[in-house]
């Protein structure tokens, strides 16, 4: 009995690690992004080609584009980028031996063919809940902070060469990085507004720019006077480098700083083993330069303030049993005596979790503490009914045995009710199963172990730490006598 401990301990480092099981929302969705500079019509036709791919796939029952932003302005997208919603038939319609992974991987393979778009697979409610959070979408997002623009994209390049070798790495790129052209002197390029014609009942402002074939020109542009405070006139040349170059088509920033980010998603393995591993490989390959930080966010930012906050909880659900404990049993040593068995009960958890290929997650901790209560619940069917034995003159061991074959349909009883309850949650594998199962597991395997742990190996160490002989309530009473 005192193995399983160890080996539950050696069960959970391989089990891995995430936040929550991912939702199966039974239907795909999927970020588009086009280049920056596309016209309305030439994104129609992408995406019609990108539809016409997705529709050559048997599984699919339908498809939906969205290009730009809605009318109401809650989104921030342009014109090139556009989220498709991917609608699928049922299961048991696809080609045998696909599922939703396979699926997507070769959606994946047949549009990276088209050149210039980037793409994002993910779930309509995921995909909103993913922005929300960390504002890129992104299952693991890496955030480079700093001044300039463009040592961050270099940086943000390095990260992304050296994260493509890590398994389970998928859609991984930099977050809205495209670039467009823009010029740099505003009245004589892009041109002022400086009066207003009206046609009609139409105002048209009337806008004075330099001539087409000057602005085309850099050296031109470059012979153009301005005015310095003492009234000379200086060639443009002369003040600043004039060049056509390619900037950035939108600025990003968080807490009054820019950041450029890297994202992806993760298949085939789970998240905390890769983010692990992300994050030891960019601190190896890729230091930050000098006034420039990293910062990890997403779903993985979400697990480690779980994790926090686990970590007080789980210590004052504790002391809240024990105090329970020993309020209903007036006893500090029977109390002590049944925590000491939670973590030999627990075990049947991790076992569980094991077998069913399941990651330790939030929802599989809740059911750990949940399982706490279950083996105080069991311990204190138990105990009550020794001491009640002692106390009226039995002795420890035969107390103890004829406690537990006494108490042993009411423990039958409770484990049956948490073990039957969540069986169906345990086995289930329908939409919507992926978040209660781990916490079902959990309990279904921690009353397996709980049942045994609770009628053989409990009174065992309770026989250690109490006393060989209880007082009787007559000599209590005698004991009150005698006091002054």
């Amino acid at each position: 009995a005192f193995v399983l401990p160890a080996l539950a301990v050696l069960t959970l480092t391989r089990l891995g690690t995430e936040f929550l099981p991912e939702l199966d929302e039974g239907d795909i969705q999927l970020f588009v992004e086009m280049p920056p500079s596309i016209a309305l019509e030439k994104g129609q036709d992408i995406l019609l080609e990108v539809r016409r791919r997705i529709l050559a796939f048997p599984e699919v029952s339908k498809t939906l584009s969205e290009q730009g932003r809605p009318e109401d302005g809650t989104d921030n997208e342009g014109v090139n980028m556009s989220e498709t919603f991917i609608r699928l038939k049922p299961v048991r319609e696809w080609r045998p031996g696909y599922d939703k992974m396979r699926l997507v991987d070769e959606m994946r393979e047949s549009l990276t063919e088209i050149p210039g778009v980037r793409y994002n697979f993910s779930q309509p409610m995921k995909d909103n809940v993913e922005e929300a959070v960390s504002g890129v979408r992104g299952k693991v997002v890496l955030k480079v902070f700093g001044p300039d623009l463009t040592r961050m994209r270099t940086t943000l390049e390095q990260a992304k060469e050296a994260l493509k070798a890590l398994q389970g790495i998928v859609d991984l790129d930099l977050y809205r990085d495209a670039s467009t052209p823009q010029r740099t002197l505003e009245t004589a390029l892009a041109g002022r507004v400086t009066t207003t014609m009206w046609e009609g009942e139409r105002p048209v402002p009337v806008r004075l720019m330099l001539p087409l074939e000057i602005r085309d020109d850099t050296e031109r542009v470059g012979a153009v006077t301005l005015t310095a405070a003492s009234g000379a006139r200086v060639p443009l040349r002369d003040l600043a480098t004039i060049q056509v170059a390619n900037g950035v088509a939108s600025i990003n920033r968080e807490g009054n700083s820019r950041y450029l980010a890297l994202k992806f998603n993760i298949e085939g393995r789970d998240m905390g083993s890769v983010v692990k591993d992300a994050i030891a490989t960019v601190k190896r390959s890729v230091p930050a330069p000098e006034g420039y930080y990293f910062v990890w966010g997403g779903e993985f930012e979400n697990q480690q303030r779980a994790l926090s906050r686990l970590k007080i909880v789980v210590p004052l659900a504790v002391l809240a049993v024990l105090g329970l404990l020993y309020a209903a049993m007036n006893s500090g040593r029977s109390a002590l005596a049944i925590l000491l068995t939670v973590p030999f009960a627990l075990t049947g958890g991790a076992f569980a979790l094991l077998a069913a290929g399941v990651p330790l997650s939030v929802s599989a901790a809740v059911g750990f503490i949940a399982l706490l209560g279950q083996v105080s619940l069991m311990g204190l069917l138990v105990l009550s009914a020794a001491e009640a034995r002692r106390r009226s003159g039995e002795e420890l061991w035969p107390a103890l045995i004829e406690g537990s074959s006494e108490r042993l349909r009411p423990v039958l009883m409770a484990s049956m009710l948490a073990l039957v309850g969540l069986l169906p949650m345990a086995l289930g594998s329908g939409v919507g199963s992926e978040t209660q199962r781990p916490f079902a597991l959990v309990v279904v395997g921690g009353m397996l172990t709980t049942l045994a742990i609770a009628l053989w190996l409990l009174p065992i160490i309770y026989s250690y730490i109490t006393p060989r002989r209880l007082t009787k309530p007559e000599e209590e009473d005698e004991l009150l006598e005698v006091r002054p």
